[in-house]
């Protein structure tokens, strides 16, 4: 199976595609091991968190997904926290504490609403750090690769955003049907959406077709965001 997993307000929810690129199953738990274990012969997963930090204040992937995305929607491409900020000292550290490290080593801070993910962060990258099979994606791009490049109009915590995003995964055959949609129906309906995105980019991924930032052939080192 391939999953696509977003963060939520509950933990993480997963949506998981059969063979052909339909989806087969959703999932929702505290945990990111839980969920990616519960995925049946789990090959990939495209998780929207940031994997590979870097020991400086920016990544080139951040810069080229927000510029991709235009002004609007670029917004949602939060710049990756420094690798230090997910270390154990400085998980449950003060706000005003981490951003005075991140001053002092990058001349920058970070936002609050960055900062309160570092839990989240630490296990997506602890979990790749253990072998599991995952990507860094970011449901923005996903949906704009499936609308032709084009960033969509609106914001998906509108009516509007909700159609549209929905609308484009029917199009590229992922329909999230009721009795699928179960396990996961007290979760907020932009977080299974998203968590779908994830895993359309993450199929596209496992046969080489998915659109990578920085492009895939520039600096094998650099992290990526893929969709």
């Amino acid at each position: 199976m391939i999953a696509g997993v977003d963060g939520c307000r509950e933990g993480w929810v997963g949506v998981w595609l059969n063979q052909s690129g339909a989806v087969a199953g959703t999932t929702s738990s505290a945990s990111l091991e839980k969920v990616l274990q519960s995925i049946p012969e789990l090959k990939i997963a495209g998780i929207d968190m940031p994997i590979q930090l870097l020991d400086a204040p920016t990544r080139l992937a951040d810069t080229q997904a927000r510029r991709a995305l235009g002004p609007e929607r670029g917004r949602s491409v939060f710049p990756a926290l420094p690798r230090f900020t997910i270390e154990e000292r400085w998980l449950n550290a003060e706000f005003n504490d981490v951003n005075a490290t991140c001053r002092q080593l990058y001349g920058r801070a970070f936002s609050r609403q960055s900062l309160h993910l570092r839990a989240k962060i630490a296990e997506v990258n602890r979990i790749e750090r253990e072998g599991f099979p995952v990507i860094e994606v970011h449901p923005e791009l996903s949906f704009t690769a499936m609308n032709a490049g084009r960033p969509l109009t609106f914001s998906k915590k509108t009516w509007g955003g909700f159609r549209e995003r929905i609308s484009l995964l029917e199009e590229s055959g992922l329909h999230l049907s009721d009795h699928l949609l179960l396990p996961v129906r007290h979760l907020a309906p932009d977080d299974i959406v998203d968590a779908a995105a994830a895993a359309w980019s993450a199929y596209r991924h496992s046969f080489g077709g998915a659109i990578s930032y920085p492009p895939s052939d520039q600096n094998l080192r650099e992290p990526r965001i893929w969709a």
